[in-house]
């Protein structure tokens, strides 16, 4: 909700000129979710910072994975570079991998934008960041707009950061024109991976903390079914928010838990648009029940399913 909300601003209010940089909306509201969220909780300084690593930690865990596992071209938050906001002589103007069925379920300009925001907010500090939004929209109220219009004129208010060799090339470079990570989110997440809210995940657990619970127990190559059991027990898994349920489900497949596969079941019925590549994890194992399970739920769903979605799930299932 908080998400949506951002998108007030970023997405109506203001919009980008070239829908290849679709960060522009997506990137700036994953942000914004963020501060609204801490607002709407009424969270101290000191517990807002704490909420903002860990969410920060996760986010990192999700783009570094998703960028291990999908093609470079779709890694780039402006693929038309130079270009970006040309158009042809009749006006028309061409969305760069749109058609591609891949880039529909990736969040790379989500998530990749929203770092690319973090890192320039650690430039000029949080509080004076937020100020600079509240000039921007101002300024570009009701107007389409490109990353340059963005970086250009943040570059003039604080203009410490080209003299710190902070640039528009490279700002380019290192975050808009290149598939990848750049350096300050590797070095960032060592740091967030030693969070106050990380090191607490043992006993009364945020859904966030019960996702990390999770994700790194998905690293595990091996958990006994009494384990299983006991996770599910005591932190009532099938009963969280869809994130937690998404992570359990994942574990449950990997680990071939028989007794919660209705739990999965479940999710991909009523959860569809998240459990779309929850379908080849049930198929890459070669367990005929676990194939068994994904072509039932893609049987019950599948006439109610989005397009695109369905015509992904049926080229891992049928």
């Amino acid at each position: 909700m908080c998400h949506e909300i951002a998108h007030s601003w970023f997405g109506l209010v203001i919009g980008a000129r070239d829908w290849t940089e679709e960060w522009i909306s997506e990137g700036f509201a994953t942000y914004l979710e963020d501060i609204i969220w801490a607002q709407a909780q009424q969270l101290t300084l000191q517990e807002t910072a704490d909420q903002f690593d860990l969410k920060a930690l996760l986010r990192w865990r999700r783009l570094s994975d998703e960028l291990q596992n999908s093609e470079e071209e779709l890694q780039i938050l402006r693929p038309n570079m130079e270009n970006t906001g040309q158009v042809s002589e009749s006006g028309s103007s061409t969305v760069k991998h749109a058609l591609n069925p891949d880039k529909t379920f990736m969040q790379v300009h989500y998530l990749k934008g929203y770092f690319l925001l973090r890192f320039l907010a650690s430039q000029v500090g949080e509080q004076q960041f937020i100020d600079f939004f509240r000039l921007f929209v101002k300024e570009y109220h009701g107007q389409l707009i490109l990353s340059q219009d963005f970086l250009r004129m943040l570059l003039i208010i604080f203009p410490d950061m080209e003299r710190k060799g902070l640039t528009l090339s490279s700002i380019y470079a290192d975050w808009l024109d290149r598939p990848g990570i750049p350096k300050w989110l590797y070095e960032r997440s060592a740091v967030w991976s030693q969070a106050k809210l990380v090191e607490e995940v043992k006993a009364e657990l945020t859904s966030e903390q019960l996702v990390m619970l999770l994700e790194l127990l998905l690293e595990e190559s091996e958990l006994s079914v009494a384990t299983m059991r006991t996770l599910k027990g005591t932190y009532n898994l099938q009963n969280q928010d869809a994130e937690v349920r998404h992570r359990w489900c994942e574990l449950v497949v990997k680990h071939a838990y028989t007794q919660a596969y209705r739990d999965v079941e479940h999710f991909l019925v009523h959860d569809q648009a998240m459990g779309v590549y929850l379908y080849g994890e049930l198929m890459v194992h070669e367990d005929p029940e676990q194939q068994a399970l994904a072509r039932r739920c893609l049987s019950l769903v599948q006439e109610e399913m989005d397009q695109s979605a369905r015509r992904v799930v049926e080229e891992m299932v049928l």
